[in-house]
């Protein structure tokens, strides 16, 4: 499935959406593994990533996550003519979603990141592998994997969660502000804030935090908190806060990465700032550049 909208560009316009939302009693687990930057893939070169999964109970979801940059055939934009392998074999694509700048002018190549359903065949030593499978001579490069594992077990706390795909371009460049390159994810649904335990919320960011200059990144990861709007009603936000007893969470520099690992990931404790129905996030870039591809928000409950 080619998950694609007509339009892209710097801009928030393609914010990962809710894909699964559920409950179970269990754990959640997201890794890059050892992923590293891999340089440009030709064909028929492979790509490895190795995970530590952790023994937890029966896999109820597992889903894991290529990110790719710079697909092209010479000076070209195209899609990467991948092949997904493990140790149980080829693999079979779940999901594809891709951005780009949106203007012309040069490398306005593909991003994006495919998604595979691994639910049966993960385990404690995963590795998966990728393969240039275009004879014709494209190329790739791959920024990482993600590994997603959703666990059951009998002794673990109920567990409710929202698993968020896509692929959204941000970069505060070009004419687009900052305002403009944020992108809101949304978790709707209503939730019984007396029954939190603990609530966490995972992103992750290929490119978010690295600059080939090695100076401070800019990013910034909102909570609950309407960066734009009602922002710029100080007093009527506050109110609401009051009314509807919730806070905000604003964090900068949230993700770090190099010219080696480039995918940013950030897990924080947001249970403070949890809102009793449609909780959101965004991500916003400032001069750092970064492609928005996963957000996962979970919550522990009380038994």
């Amino acid at each position: 499935m080619l998950v694609s909208n007509a339009s892209a560009s710097y801009a928030g316009d393609k914010p990962p959406n809710t894909v699964f939302h559920d409950k179970v009693d269990g754990k959640i687990f997201f890794s890059p593994g050892d992923s590293r930057y891999s340089g440009v893939i030709n064909y028929n070169e492979t790509y490895t990533v190795s995970f530590s999964v952790p023994p937890s109970g029966k896999v109820k979801l597992a889903r894991l996550y290529i990110y790719w940059v710079w697909s092209k055939d010479g000076n070209v934009g195209v899609y990467p003519t991948m092949e997904a392998m493990d140790a149980s074999g080829v693999l079979k694509e779940a999901a594809n979603y891709t951005d780009n700048k949106g203007f012309v002018g040069l490398y306005d190549f593909f991003s994006g990141v495919n998604v595979y359903d691994v639910t049966n065949r993960v385990g404690e030593n995963y590795q998966a592998a990728i393969k240039n499978a275009d004879a014709n001579g494209s190329t790739f490069v791959i920024q990482g994997i993600g590994l997603l594992v959703i666990y059951e077990c009998q002794d673990c706390p109920p567990v409710e969660y929202w698993v968020n795909e896509g692929a959204d371009m941000l970069y505060a460049d070009y004419g687009i502000t900052p305002g403009m390159a944020t992108s809101k994810i949304y978790f709707n649904g209503d939730v019984e804030l007396k029954n939190i335990k603990k609530a966490s919320l995972i992103t992750a960011a290929p490119s978010a935090g690295y600059t080939a200059s090695g100076e401070t990144a800019h990013n910034r990861l909102y909570f609950n908190e309407e960066e734009g709007g009602l922002g710029s009603f100080s007093f009527l936000k506050e109110l609401l806060k009051l009314v509807f007893r919730y806070e905000s969470g604003i964090w900068s520099d949230v993700y770090f990465s190099n010219d080696i690992v480039q995918i940013g990931v950030d897990e924080r404790d947001v249970t403070n700032y949890m809102k009793p129905s449609n909780n959101f996030a965004a991500v916003q870039d400032n001069h750092d550049y970064m492609m928005l591809t996963n957000a996962i928000l979970y919550i522990e409950e009380n038994r």
